[in-house]
Formats: C-alpha cells, sequence, structure tokens
C-alpha cells in the first residue's frame, strides 16, 4: 500500500506542475478569461484525482464505511456539476476546459512513462 501512495502523490505532484505550464501557456496564448477557465476545470480534474486516490485507499482499507460505492457515484456527479458551471461561465473557452479535464489523465500518462523508463533501465 505505500507504493501505491507514493505512486498517487507522484501523480498528483505530476499534474500540479501540468497544471503550472498549463496555466502559463494559456495566460500568454489566449489571455485571463482562457487562463482561468483552464484553472478552472483543472482545479475541478485535480480534485477528482484525488477524492479517486482517497477512495482507494477507504477500499483497500477494509474500514467499514458506507462511503465505498458510493464515494465513487458523488465524484462523478460533483464532476460533472462543476465542469456544466465552468462551461457556463467560459462558453467561449472550450479548448482550456478540454485540456484541464483531460489533465489528471496526461499526468497518469506521464507517470505511466516514467515507471516504463525505469523499469526497462533495470
Amino acid at each position: 500500500m505505500i507504493e501505491y501512495r507514493s505512486k498517487s502523490n507522484r501523480i498528483l505532484r505530476c499534474a500540479l506542475i501540468l497544471m503550472a505550464i498549463g496555466t502559463a501557456v494559456f495566460l500568454i496564448w489566449r489571455g485571463q478569461q482562457s487562463g482561468l477557465a483552464f484553472v478552472a476545470s483543472a482545479t475541478v480534474s485535480l480534485a477528482s484525482l484525488y477524492m479517486l486516490a482517497r477512495g482507494i485507499d477507504i477500499l483497500s482499507s477494509g474500514r467499514k464505511t458506507w462511503l465505498k460505492g458510493f464515494g465513487f457515484v458523488i465524484r462523478f456527479a460533483v464532476y460533472a456539476v462543476a465542469l456544466s458551471a465552468i462551461l457556463k461561465v467560459y462558453p467561449k473557452q472550450p479548448l482550456e476546459v478540454f485540456f484541464g479535464i483531460f489533465l489528471s489523465v496526461l499526468a497518469i500518462g506521464f507517470e505511466a512513462l516514467i515507471e516504463s523508463y525505469k523499469n526497462a533501465r533495470t
């Protein structure tokens, strides 16, 4: 379990770095509204990734809690409502919202590449 936690923490750290880079790129490239749209959607994506990691911790610990299955459903409902609100506030920035939404997927992909590289060297 320690190995999983260290990997999930590295994924979250990678996502934060990607969020900072993406924010800078969109602020410079398309302006303040684009940067804000990216930050808002990336924050929702990071929150979802964090809730997923903590939900897996709860499931693997064997604790008896009603959140075991219901927490994952709540996570997607919060994700959908937040992204709907972001698209209503920033309707002219769908590209930024798209990249913000998939920030966590990109962070997971980078972590997988890093792990593949480490395993190939040994």
